[in-house]
């Protein structure tokens, strides 16, 4: 197993592929029915929203996580994750709060009584990992690995928190951490 892998795949389950066709379908579907130049745009449109907010990966460099989505990333900085824990089982009897749930992922603030509330960043509901921010925050993702992304994941943050010890070190020895 190895600890330098940066980049994880979203994998989508079942029930994700079959919503976002199913929806994608019937957006289209209304739109070549109807013929209506605004529903057209307005489907089309909405397909386009949802797949913006989707997740396509996860990334780990230059001290953060980043959550890939279409053309953008949500950024969670290595110096703000206090955990991170495999938690295949954390989305289980979830009520969504705000967001997407099965179109594109499973994205947004959502409760339930294994996490409390959290935002989730979802596609593949067995393969969650808990990521619990300094300020108590949990967010869920689903990375095709969960295990080896974790060991990648708190390997880089070991790294970078060394050297910041170590800068530190270099400044107190120079007086220069005033």
């Amino acid at each position: 197993m190895s600890h330098n892998r940066t980049r994880f795949k979203a994998p989508w389950d079942f029930l994700l592929i079959t919503m976002t066709l199913g929806i994608i379908s019937l957006l289209i579907g209304v739109a070549i029915a109807t013929g209506v130049p605004w529903v057209i745009l307005l489907n089309l449109g909405l397909i386009v929203v949802f797949a913006a907010f989707g997740v396509y990966g996860y990334s780990i460099q230059d001290g953060e996580l980043q959550i890939v989505r279409l053309g953008w990333s949500k950024n969670i900085p290595y110096s703000s994750i206090r955990r991170v824990d495999n938690k295949p089982i954390a989305m289980m009897g979830s009520l969504r709060l705000f967001g997407i749930g099965g179109v594109f992922g499973y994205i947004g603030n959502f409760k339930n009584s294994i996490l409390g509330h959290y935002k989730a960043y979802v596609t593949h509901r067995k393969k969650t990992v808990l990521i619990v921010t300094d300020n108590d925050q949990k967010i869920l993702i689903s990375p095709d690995a969960p295990k080896e992304f974790i060991n990648s994941l708190k390997s880089h943050i070991r790294k970078e928190s060394r050297g910041k010890d170590e800068i530190d070190k270099i400044f107190r020895e120079a007086g220069l951490n005033d």
